[in-house]
């Protein structure tokens, strides 16, 4: 390498440490990924106005609203394949409300009140906890 070259690599090299973290920041300056707020809580806000039904065990916390199902997770599950169901009348499982898996806030749609919920673990085929809503 010749003298020019050396000069030309060590100049480049330093261009380079300055570019490229300043291109990475404004890459991701734009990304939610900095911020602590909960996003799936906040599109649903106009709908959380009517709480119909709130339960809460040691595992879970659930309120019902007109148009959507919030359950609170307490604490990570042990079963990580663990599903929402809604349950009928006769204690079965006959469609998915969705699925959950670590602590957290989870809002689910849904298009009808349900008579209760299941969360099941589908892998194991264990049952974790049940409600059963009363309506009026």
């Amino acid at each position: 390498m010749t003298s020019g070259l050396r000069k030309a690599h060590k100049f480049i090299w330093l261009l380079l440490i300055i570019i490229v973290p300043v291109i990475m920041f404004l890459s991701v300056k734009d990304l939610d990924v900095f911020s602590s707020k909960d996003n799936t809580s906040s599109t649903l806000e106009g709908s959380k106005k009517v709480n119909l039904k709130s339960f809460e065990n040691d595992i879970v916390k659930t309120s019902v609203f007109e148009s959507h199902l919030e359950i609170i997770l307490k604490s990570t599950l042990k079963n990580s394949s663990s599903v929402v169901y809604e349950m009928d009348e006769k204690g079965n499982k006959p469609s998915v409300i969705g699925q959950i898996t670590t602590a957290g806030i989870y809002n689910f749609e849904i298009k009808n009140l349900p008579k209760g919920i299941i969360i099941y673990d589908d892998l194991k085929n264990i049952e974790i906890t049940k409600f059963s809503f009363q309506w009026d």
